[in-house]
């Protein structure tokens, strides 16, 4: 397809781009990010994901929902999501594409049924062939509400690739080379925090609770 072609070549500058040093502070929340949870929480996790991402999957579908209910639906943290676009990067990209063309209140969703569909998407090796590429964008289409017809517009319009491309330039800037990356108000979650459930941010959290 002309949009696949597309994205592949214009994803080879961010390939070759220099890795960065990674920002010791970043803006929580930009103009045009995709958030969930309340815009007066006092505490912002910056989340760098990619949708082909297995670790971003992984989180998302099996941490994420116990630190959302434990955080986001009590209005204590906002959600801040961000992309970076990681191998094979086409298909990370129409994916994000497929996200952000969604209502803004159905990003969360989107998001959920791409990394829940990971299992077919990636049932053979090597890349993934257009059929389950198309059934996968299909089934996240349909969970952010989206018709065929809106979905087909929203991959004809070359604006919704430079608004992707545009993101994932900004999170290199940020020196982010790896997905899923987090932040906390700004501030970069250390490295030596392997693992990433609840309870694994809950005391870099919590402080931040106590002290507003």
């Amino acid at each position: 397809m002309a949009w696949l072609s597309r994205v592949l070549l214009t994803l080879l500058i961010a390939i070759a781009a220099p890795t960065l040093a990674l920002a010791q502070t970043v803006e929580p929340v930009r103009p045009g990010d995709r958030t969930l949870g309340s815009a007066d929480a006092p505490v912002t996790l910056t989340v760098y994901l990619s949708t082909t991402c297995s670790h971003c999957a992984a989180w998302h579908t099996r941490d994420f929902p116990a630190f959302k209910a434990r955080f986001v639906d009590t209005g204590q943290v906002r959600i801040v999501y961000r992309d970076l676009p990681t191998p094979p990067q086409e298909i990370a990209t129409v994916g994000a594409v497929m996200a952000r063309c969604a209502p803004e209140d159905r990003y969360d969703a989107v998001l959920d049924t791409l990394y829940r569909g990971h299992a077919q998407l990636f049932a053979q090796p090597g890349s993934p062939p257009r059929p389950a590429v198309m059934a996968w964008l299909s089934a996240a289409g349909q969970a952010g509400g989206l018709t065929r017809e809106q979905m087909n517009a929203c991959f004809s319009n070359e604006a919704s690739f430079t608004e992707v491309d545009e993101r994932a330039a900004q999170s290199f800037a940020d020196g982010v080379d790896t997905t899923p990356s987090f932040f906390i108000n700004g501030e970069p979650v250390p490295d030596t925090m392997t693992a990433r459930d609840v309870a694994a941010f809950e005391p870099l959290i919590q402080p931040l609770l106590d002290g507003r």
